[in-house]
C-alpha cells in the first residue's frame, strides 16, 4: 500500500511539473478533437491505473460561437494496461463529473456536435453518407464516456436557449464504426420556471454520427413523473390552468432515409387548477404513429388514436410547411386533421365538464351517445367540416323532477353554413304530453350554399323552474339568486346569417299562462311577484316586453317594456292601482329578510351587505299610481318619471291630487345598507280639514286651503330610524285659516281667554325640523281686529310651545313695520296639540 501510495503520488507530481502535462492535453484535443484545458492531472493505480483532470474545459468550433463546448468539474480516464506497457498513452472510459454541455445549432442548420462524432465509413459500393461533405473527423481514441449529475443547454448561434436539460447521468459508448449506444437519464428546466413536478426523461437506444443525420437509429424516450401544468409551463412558459399527470413513451426507428415514430401519451386526474381532485376526473390515452422523411418537407400521421373509459377517436394528419414550388391550384393546407370516427360516451362529457366546471351536482347522470366525423385545416386548426350525431341523450338527477330527454338528431357544418335535422327535448317520458323544444330544420343544402342559415326553436314548458334546476345541476346558475317559475311557450327564428349566432333572433315568449300566472323571486324583493301574464317580442332591433298583469307591493300592475338590440337602458311604462309605504317596506326593507335569530342575535351574523340590487340595473320611464298612501295620508292619480340606476331610485316631475288640493316634486332614494332619502315637494290648495281628518288625534282642529313647499331627508331602515334622523325645511300660507279647539286674542282689548274657534284671513310661516322637533319662525297669524307674530315649536308628540305678539291691525308687513316695537299684548302657548294652554305674557318676552 505504501508502495502504491508513493508511485500515485509521485507520478502526479511528475506530471504536474514536466512536459507530460503538455503532452497528454495534447492527446486529449486529439481525442476530442478540440482545444482543452485542464487545471491539474492526479494519478492513481488503486483498482486500476486511472488519470483525473480537474476543471477540464473543451473549446468550441470558431463557427460555433467563443463559448466552450464542454466544461467539467473532472475527468477521470481510466488507461489501457496494454497501451501503458508499450510506453503509450491510449484511453479506455472517460467519466465526467458535473459536466456542462453547449448543443449550438448555426444557421445553416448544422450542429456543433456533427465534427465531434465520428461518421460511419460508407461500404464498399454503397451510397455516402447523406449530408453536406465535412472535415474528416478524427479516430475514435476512447471506448466509453459516463456522465454524473451533467447539464445540456441549447444555443441558437449566439443566442442561449431557455430550455435544458439538468441531472443528465447514463453513458455514451461506441456499438460499432459510426454507430452509438446510450442510456441516459435527465430533467427538463427553462429559464426561470420553477417546476415542482417535472418528471424524469429516460432515452436509450443506438444511433449513426450525426453527419450521417442519426442513421441509422432506433431510439426509446420515456417522460415520467411529469405534472401537466409543468409540462405546459416548461414547453410555453405559461400555467393554462390545467392540472393532472404525464406519462410519454416514444418509439423512432429508421427505415432507410426514412423515420418511423411510434408514440403514446397518458393522461392521468385532468381537472381545473381551482377545483379539488375527484376520483372520476378524466383520463385519455392517446396513441399516434408517424411517418417522416427529413427531405421532405412534411409529416405524415398515418394514425391517430383518442381513448378515454368509455369513448374513443381515430384520426390520420399530415404537416406540410413548404409549397413554394407548387403551383397555386396543387398547394394544399399546410396542416390537415381527418378525423374518421369518433364515439363518444356523454358519461364521459359529463365528467369532463365536472373536471373543469364548478357547480356539477354530484347526483347527476347523462347517459347516451354521439358520433363526430370531419377534417380540420390550417394552424391554428379550424374546422372544414364536420358531422355530429346524437343518439337518445337522457339527463336525470334527485333534483329535477322529472327527467330531461333530447331525441335523436343531427348536425351538419361546412364553410357554407350549418344543417340541422328536427330534434326535441321533451321533461318526462316520451308518452307524456309534449313540454319542451322543437329545433326545426336549420335549412337546406341549397340555403347553406348561398350563405344563410334558418333555424326554427320552438317550444312549450309547463314548468320554467324545471329548466333552471336542469341548467343549475348542469353548473350553470342563469338564476344567480333569482327564482323564475311558470308556464312558457316560445317560437324564435334565426335567419339571414351565415351561422345562427350571427343573426339576430325574431319570435315571441308567452310567459305565465292560465291558470295562476307566473312568478318572479328577485333576490332585492322580500316576496315574489305573483300572478305574472306577459309577452316578450323579439324584434328588429328591440326587445318589447308586454305586462298584462302581475301582483306586486299589495297592487295589481301592468305596463310595458323597451330595450334597443344594441345595448342601452331599459324604458317602461308601468301602472298600478294603489301603492302605499307601508307595502314598500315589507317588500324591499333588508329587516324584513331578517330571521327572529337574525333580530334577536345579530352578533351571531355578519351583517347583509345591502339589498342585493344589482348594480348593473339602468331604467327609466313613467309610472301612473291611482293611489298612493302614506299612512294615514294618501295621494291619488300619482304620476311621475321614474329612473333606476343600480341602488339609486328617482322619481322626478311627480304630481298628484292631494286633498281636494295639488303635489308637485321629486323623490330620490338609495337603496343602501342604511337607506337615505330626499323629498322636494311642492302643494296648493290643500284642504287642512280634509287632511287633518285622515288623524283621529288630529280631526277637526285645523281648516284652510295651504300651499307652499317642502324639502326633507332621512335615513334608516325602520320607522325609528328615520324620524330620529328627519330634517326638513319649507315655507307654507294658508287661506282663511281656523283653529277650532281654542281660541286666540284676537284684540288687544280682550283680557281674557275663551275656548271657541280661532279665524284668521291668512297665516303663513318658515319652518325647519330636526332631533325630532319642527320649529317655526316668522309665523304670521292675520286676524280682523288684530295681526299676531311669533315662533316657536311642535315636537313630534304633538307639544306645543310658542310666542305670540298681538300688534295693531293693518300693519303692512309686521317684520318690517314692528321689528323694534313692543307688541300690544303676548301670550305664551303651551302644552299638547289637542288641548293647549294659553297664558298671557309679558310684551318684552313675545318675541323670543
Amino acid at each position: 500500500m505504501l508502495f502504491f501510495w508513493v508511485v500515485d503520488t509521485g507520478i502526479s507530481l511528475l506530471i504536474r511539473h514536466s512536459r507530460l502535462q503538455r503532452k497528454i492535453t495534447a492527446r486529449l484535443e486529439s481525442t476530442f478533437g478540440r482545444q482543452i484545458e485542464v487545471g491539474r492531472y492526479d494519478f492513481s493505480l488503486w483498482g486500476w491505473p486511472t488519470l483525473e483532470g480537474q476543471s477540464v474545459t473543451v473549446g468550441e468550433d470558431p463557427r460555433f460561437g467563443h463559448e466552450y463546448f464542454l466544461h467539467a468539474e473532472s475527468l477521470t480516464m481510466r488507461l489501457r494496461w496494454r497501451s501503458l506497457l508499450r510506453g503509450r498513452l491510449e484511453f479506455g472510459t472517460f467519466s465526467l463529473s458535473r459536466p456542462s454541455l453547449n448543443l449550438v445549432r448555426d444557421s445553416n442548420g448544422d450542429w456543433n456536435l456533427a465534427e465531434w462524432l465520428p461518421r460511419p465509413s460508407a461500404p464498399a459500393g454503397g451510397a455516402a453518407p447523406v449530408g453536406p461533405p465535412l472535415p474528416p473527423s478524427s479516430p475514435l481514441r476512447f471506448t466509453r464516456i459516463e456522465v454524473d449529475s451533467g447539464r445540456i443547454n441549447f444555443k441558437r448561434g449566439d443566442d442561449k436557449l431557455p430550455f435544458a436539460f439538468i441531472r443528465v447521468n447514463g453513458y455514451l459508448e461506441p456499438e460499432s464504426a459510426g454507430r452509438w449506444k446510450f442510456d441516459l437519464q435527465a430533467t427538463p428546466m427553462r429559464a426561470m420556471v420553477i417546476p415542482q413536478q417535472a418528471g424524469t426523461l429516460h432515452l436509450s437506444g443506438h444511433v449513426g454520427g450525426t453527419s450521417s443525420r442519426l442513421r441509422p437509429a432506433a431510439l426509446d424516450l420515456s417522460w415520467t413523473g411529469a405534472s401537466i401544468p409543468d409540462v405546459l409551463r416548461l414547453a410555453r412558459n405559461y400555467d393554462y390552468g390545467v392540472r393532472g399527470t404525464l406519462a410519454l413513451q416514444l418509439n423512432a426507428r429508421t427505415d432507410a432515409s426514412d423515420w418511423l415514430v411510434q408514440g403514446r401519451a397518458e393522461l392521468r386526474q385532468i381537472h381545473r387548477w381551482d377545483l379539488s381532485l375527484r376520483a372520476d376526473n378524466p383520463a385519455v390515452n392517446l396513441a399516434a404513429k408517424l411517418h417522416w422523411n427529413p427531405m421532405n418537407s412534411g409529416i405524415q400521421f398515418e394514425e391517430m388514436t383518442l381513448e378515454a373509459p368509455h369513448s374513443n377517436a381515430h384520426a390520420r394528419a399530415q404537416i406540410s410547411w413548404d409549397h413554394r414550388h407548387l403551383p397555386p391550384k396543387d398547394q394544399i393546407s399546410p396542416f390537415g386533421v381527418e378525423l374518421r370516427s369518433a364515439e363518444l360516451d356523454l358519461g364521459d362529457l359529463l365528467a369532463w365538464l365536472r373536471a373543469f366546471h364548478g357547480g356539477v351536482a354530484d347526483d347527476i347522470s347523462l347517459r347516451g351517445s354521439a358520433r363526430l366525423d370531419g377534417t380540420l385545416v390550417g394552424w391554428p386548426l379550424r374546422v372544414d367540416e364536420a358531422t355530429l350525431t346524437l343518439g337518445g341523450v337522457e339527463l336525470s338527477s334527485p333534483r329535477l323532477h322529472v327527467p330531461l330527454r333530447l331525441s335523436p338528431s343531427r348536425i351538419h357544418y361546412n364553410p357554407h353554413g350549418i344543417l340541422f335535422t328536427p330534434a326535441a327535448l321533451r321533461f318526462g317520458p316520451d308518452a307524456s304530453p309534449f313540454t319542451g323544444f322543437i329545433f326545426a330544420d336549420g335549412g337546406t343544402s341549397e340555403q347553406a350554399m348561398k350563405g344563410a342559415s334558418n333555424l326554427r326553436v320552438a317550444g312549450r314548458i309547463n314548468q320554467v323552474r324545471d329548466v333552471v334546476a336542469a341548467l343549475s345541476a348542469l353548473g350553470w346558475n342563469i338564476s344567480r339568486g333569482w327564482d323564475v317559475a311558470g308556464q312558457a311557450a316560445f317560437e324564435f327564428l334565426w335567419l339571414g346569417g351565415r351561422y345562427p349566432w350571427q343573426a339576430q333572433p325574431r319570435g315571441t315568449l308567452e310567459w305565465g299562462g292560465e291558470p295562476g300566472g307566473a312568478s318572479l323571486a328577485a333576490p332585492f324583493l322580500n316576496l315574489p311577484v305573483e300572478q305574472i301574464r306577459a309577452r316578450v317580442d323579439f324584434l328588429r332591433g328591440a326587445r318589447i316586453i308586454t305586462l298584462r298583469a302581475a301582483e306586486a307591493f299589495g297592487a295589481h300592475w301592468k305596463g310595458a317594456f323597451s330595450r334597443p338590440t344594441t345595448g342601452g337602458d331599459w324604458e317602461f311604462g308601468l301602472s298600478t292601482d294603489h301603492l302605499t309605504t307601508a307595502d314598500l317596506d315589507r317588500w324591499l326593507n333588508p329587516r324584513w329578510r331578517q330571521s327572529f335569530l337574525d333580530r334577536m342575535l345579530p352578533f351571531l351574523n355578519s351583517p347583509s351587505p345591502v339589498n342585493a340590487v344589482p348594480e348593473t340595473l339602468r331604467a327609466s320611464g313613467k309610472l301612473t299610481v291611482d293611489e298612493f298612501t302614506l299612512a294615514p295620508f294618501a295621494a291619488h292619480r300619482l304620476q311621475g318619471e321614474v329612473k333606476l340606476a343600480g341602488r339609486r331610485i328617482e322619481f322626478a316631475n311627480a304630481r298628484a291630487q292631494f286633498y281636494g288640493g295639488e303635489l308637485a316634486g321629486s323623490f330620490e332614494a338609495t337603496v343602501a345598507a342604511t337607506p337615505a332619502y330626499h323629498l322636494d315637494l311642492d302643494f296648493s290648495h290643500v284642504d287642512l280639514s280634509a287632511l287633518t281628518g285622515a288623524t283621529p288625534a288630529l280631526a277637526n282642529l285645523f281648516a284652510g286651503a295651504a300651499s307652499g313647499k317642502i324639502s326633507l331627508d332621512a335615513r334608516g331602515s325602520n320607522r325609528a330610524d328615520l324620524l330620529a334622523s328627519l330634517e326638513c325645511q319649507g315655507a307654507a300660507r294658508v287661506g282663511t285659516a281656523e283653529l277650532r279647539n281654542f281660541s286666540l286674542p284676537d284684540s288687544p282689548r280682550i283680557s281674557g281667554v275663551r275656548l271657541d274657534t280661532s279665524s284668521f284671513r291668512e297665516a303663513s310661516a318658515t319652518f325647519t325640523c330636526a332631533s325630532r322637533k319642527i320649529q317655526f319662525e316668522e309665523l304670521t297669524l292675520l286676524a280682523p281686529n288684530a295681526e299676531l307674530d311669533g315662533s316657536g315649536t311642535v315636537d313630534f308628540n304633538r307639544n306645543l310651545d310658542f310666542r305670540l305678539g298681538v300688534f295693531p291691525a293693518g300693519a303692512a308687513d309686521i317684520h318690517d313695520a314692528h321689528a323694534n316695537a313692543a307688541p300690544i299684548a303676548a301670550y305664551r302657548l303651551t302644552g299638547p296639540l289637542a288641548a293647549p294652554q294659553i297664558t298671557r305674557a309679558s310684551a318684552r318676552t313675545a318675541r323670543p
